[in-house]
């Protein structure tokens, strides 16, 4: 049903958990991620009459690579790239020219007068793509693992996946991550967990 999906993504909070969609459907379909950053074209303008531009181009290596890194994770086909122009326009374009068969876009949710004086990137994705748009309204957190159990859940995971017969036996949440430790026959392990792309270290 699904070849290739497009992930277009400005860092917004909770963007995470919009590529997650994409990604399971992905994995569901057996399609590549194609994930786009646009850097407007009016916000470039402005910021290059004071000075360096490269800190726009920065943060938008910085939203993609935390897609690619999940799809990665997930084990599904990614492609990235950094366009510069009017965002809704160019991931119409974008979409035309790698045949996407679906966009896949986080919303704001705006309604009222913020909604008609500032408009949605989303909904105007809605009117103009050619493939189907699915719109996810974005959490007030980048999390996607938000409680012990799903911790331990993907960290059971990377344990089969590198061939260690383990056992949980106890989950933490520090700072930043999750520290999972599991036991045994003859050894145990320390597995971190990113809270936000997923990402799995193994330590023996």
């Amino acid at each position: 049903m699904y070849e290739r999906i497009l992930v277009p993504t400005d860092g917004s909070v909770g963007s995470a958990h919009v590529a997650l969609q994409a990604i399971d459907l992905a994995e569901t379909y057996g399609a590549s991620v194609h994930v786009l950053h646009v850097v407007d074209e009016s916000v470039r303008a402005f910021v290059a009459g004071f000075g360096d531009e490269s800190e726009l181009d920065d943060r938008g290596e910085a939203a993609v690579e935390r897609v690619a890194a999940m799809a990665r994770e997930h084990g599904v086909d990614v492609v990235t790239a950094i366009e510069d122009g009017d965002p809704a326009r160019r991931i119409v374009d974008y979409a035309d020219e790698i045949e996407a068969d679906l966009i896949v876009a986080g919303t704001h949710g705006r309604s009222g007068v913020e909604r008609r004086l500032i408009g949605s990137v989303a909904e105007r994705l809605v009117r103009r793509a050619r493939c189907p748009v699915m719109t996810v309204r974005l959490p007030e957190t980048d999390e996607t693992v938000a409680d012990d159990e799903a911790a331990a859940a993907i960290a059971r995971d990377a344990l089969v996946d590198a061939g260690i017969d383990a056992t949980v036996t106890e989950v933490e949440r520090q700072v930043s991550v999750w520290v999972v430790d599991a036991e045994g026959d003859d050894d145990s392990h320390l597995v971190y967990v990113d809270p936000v792309t997923r990402r799995t270290s193994i330590i023996p």
